[in-house]
C-alpha cells in the first residue's frame, strides 16, 4: 500500500528536470537516421488533426454557425498531438524545450543542438508534406470531403498580421514546452493524455500558430487547386511559426525552468 501511495505523489520539479535531461541526452545519442525517421512519423501522424477538422467541416460546415465550426476545429486539434506524444514520435516543438536543457547544463554544445533540432524539424516537415499530398489526393477522390476546407484552413492560418502571428507562435511554443513538462511529470498515461488534450485544445482555440500542425494545413492549402495560398505564404508562415515556437519553448520553458530549479537546489 505504501508503495502505491509513493507512486501517487507528484514528482518534484528536480525529478522532472532530471527525467527531461536524461530523455534529451538519449535523443542526442541517437543516430541521424533513427531521429529523422521518428520525426517523419510525427509529421505524418499530426496530420490527423487536420484530417478531423476537414471531416467536421465537410459534414457540418454548411449547416452550423462559423463559431461552432471554429469550436469543432479546436476540439479536433488534439488528435494528431495525442498520436505523436503518447505514441513517442519526435515533435520539434517538444524538443525546443527538451534539447536545450543539456546545453544549459554545459553537457552539450550548440552545434550538437542544431543537429538534433535540424533533423527533427526536417523530418517533421517531410512527414507533414507527405501527409498533405496524400490527403489532398484523397479529398479529390472521395465524395465524403469538401475540398473548400483547404481554403478555409489557409485563410484561418494567415488571417493575422506578422506581429499577431509571431506573438501567437511564442505562446504556442510556450504551451508546447509546458506540455512536454506536464507529460514528464504525470505518472500515468491517462494524466498524460489529459494534459495533451487540454493544452493542444487551448492552442487550437486560441488559433496559435504551431509550425508542424500548421504546416500540414498550409501545405494542403498550397497543394489544392481552389485556394490563394502560394509558396511565399507557406514559407512566411513557417518562418514566423518556427521562430516563435522555438523562442516560446526554449526561453519561456527551458531557460526559466532550468534556471529556477537549478538555482534553488
Amino acid at each position: 500500500m505504501s508503495h502505491h501511495k509513493e507512486h501517487d505523489r507528484p514528482k518534484s520539479d528536480q525529478q522532472i528536470l532530471q527525467e527531461q535531461m536524461d530523455e534529451s541526452l538519449r535523443e542526442y545519442q541517437r543516430n541521424n537516421r533513427s531521429l529523422f525517421l521518428s520525426s517523419v512519423a510525427a509529421g505524418l501522424e499530426i496530420g490527423f488533426s487536420i484530417f478531423l477538422i476537414a471531416a467536421f467541416y465537410s459534414h457540418f460546415g454548411s449547416s452550423i454557425s462559423h463559431q461552432l465550426m471554429y469550436l469543432l476545429a479546436a476540439l479536433s486539434y488534439p488528435v494528431g498531438f495525442l498520436l505523436v506524444i503518447i505514441g513517442r514520435s519526435d515533435l520539434f516543438t517538444e524538443h525546443t524545450t527538451l534539447a536545450i536543457l543539456p546545453v544549459l547544463d554545459g553537457r552539450k554544445h550548440v552545434p550538437e543542438l542544431m543537429r538534433v533540432w535540424g533533423l527533427i524539424y526536417a523530418g517533421n516537415l517531410a512527414g507533414a508534406a507527405l501527409f498533405s499530398v496524400l490527403f489532398v489526393q484523397f479529398v479529390g477522390m472521395t465524395e465524403r470531403f469538401d475540398d473548400t476546407v483547404f481554403a478555409y484552413y489557409g485563410e484561418k492560418m494567415t488571417s493575422d498580421y506578422f506581429g499577431g502571428q509571431f506573438m501567437g507562435a511564442i505562446f504556442a511554443g510556450w504551451l508546447m514546452g509546458l506540455l512536454a513538462w506536464m507529460v514528464t511529470s504525470s505518472a500515468e498515461t491517462i494524466s498524460g493524455i489529459a494534459a495533451v488534450a487540454i493544452i493542444t485544445f487551448v492552442i487550437g482555440l486560441g488559433g496559435l500558430p504551431h509550425c508542424i500542425a500548421g504546416a500540414v494545413g498550409m501545405f494542403c492549402a498550397w497543394f489544392s487547386e481552389g485556394t490563394t495560398i502560394g509558396f511565399t505564404d507557406v514559407v512566411e508562415f513557417l518562418a514566423i511559426a518556427t521562430i516563435g515556437n522555438t523562442i516560446g519553448g526554449s526561453v519561456f520553458v527551458g531557460r526559466v525552468k532550468y534556471s529556477f530549479i537549478s538555482s534553488h537546489h
